[in-house]
């Protein structure tokens, strides 16, 4: 990334920071026009899979950036505040153009749209009530998020969370937008649509401090939504197979799952598992990485590398968001 230069004590020289775009989607836009562009090439490639234009009952929960990192310069006076205003943008202004832009002539009857990976947690809780209720029949759930903006890659130099050749342990920035498609597996057969994995039990919890506030990793919240998850899934979690979570290459978020891990594993859960991580191949996606993490289970199934039927999800934020879903393969679950 040339626009943000890191200096290489070694070969006393600058070199650019390094992360992760998506190409040809995103080249070329920045704030509001990026997160569009991801969003459309997601949503359309949803379409292509699912077909869902023109159902009044069909709903839309949208999870986008909640700029935390960029708000904590913000709130120093390193950078100027727009925080409040770059949201109010997203709220009102992402949704219509991303119809416009797809060229969608009827929406989807309620959108709302949610921040950070708290606000993706909200999001499908939101989803599933919705369609248990009756209130819609079929919800799109999607998440969009960048930190490859030359603003944001500052901040995280700033903050001491980049990766740089004098920092190993920071974190490599990317970009992504998720859709999925949630609806009663019943109604999904009846209209012959492909099921690709069933959806469970998400939970959301929050550690009363953030990333940078000085407080160490404990690991309480993320252990507490996990076990949330596992509690709500007919065998407790027991058949397990796989891991998605969200370790980033950030020593801290490491050593909150390494504590979560602790306190899952003296309840005898979660013993001994494989895991995925997005970051590795993606890089850092925000508000994106649980939603990409359910993907990545989906394809797994499909193709027949997940190696097993159940897998559950984890996803951390440097807000001090935690949570955790579950995720069966198509008519297994246990």
């Amino acid at each position: 990334m040339d626009e943000v230069p890191v200096y290489d004590e070694q070969a006393q020289q600058t070199e650019p920071a390094r992360g992760h775009t998506v190409p040809m989607v995103s080249e070329g836009f920045t704030g509001l026009g990026r997160l569009t562009a991801l969003a459309c090439a997601g949503l359309r490639d949803l379409g292509r899979h699912t077909p869902w234009e023109g159902g009044s009952r069909c709903g839309l929960q949208l999870a986008l950036s909640n700029d935390f990192h960029r708000r904590l310069l913000e709130e120093k006076g390193q950078l100027p505040s727009r925080h409040g205003a770059r949201l109010a943008e997203y709220t009102q202004r992402l949704i219509p153009n991303l119809f416009k832009t797809i060229g969608v002539r009827e929406s989807p009857g309620e959108c709302h749209v949610l921040f950070g990976e708290s606000g993706l947690l909200q999001a499908l809780k939101a989803a599933v009530i919705q369609i248990e209720t009756g209130r819609l029949d079929r919800c799109i759930v999607g998440a969009v998020d960048s930190l490859v903006e030359p603003q944001v890659v500052t901040a995280l130099g700033q903050l001491g969370l980049l990766r740089t050749p004098a920092n190993p342990v920071g974190i490599l920035p990317g970009e992504a937008a998720a859709f999925v498609m949630l609806e009663r597996p019943e109604a999904a057969s009846r209209r012959g649509a492909v099921v690709d994995a069933l959806l469970e039990a998400p939970s959301l919890k929050a550690e009363p401090f953030h990333r940078r506030s000085g407080q160490h990793a404990q690991g309480r919240a993320l252990s507490q939504s996990i076990f949330e998850t596992l509690d709500a899934v007919r065998d407790r979690g027991a058949h397990t197979g796989l891991i998605v979570g969200a370790l980033n290459g950030d020593a801290y978020r490491a050593q909150d799952w390494g504590n979560a891990l602790v306190q899952l594993r003296m309840a005898g859960r979660l013993t001994d598992l494989r895991e995925w991580h997005p970051a590795a191949s993606f890089g850092e996606l925000g508000a994106a990485t649980g939603l990409v993490g359910l993907c990545m289970a989906a394809r797994g199934f499909s193709r027949g590398y997940a190696r097993t039927d159940h897998v559950l999800v984890w996803t951390a934020g440097d807000d001090g968001a935690r949570g955790a879903f579950y995720v069966h393969a198509p008519g297994s679950r246990a």
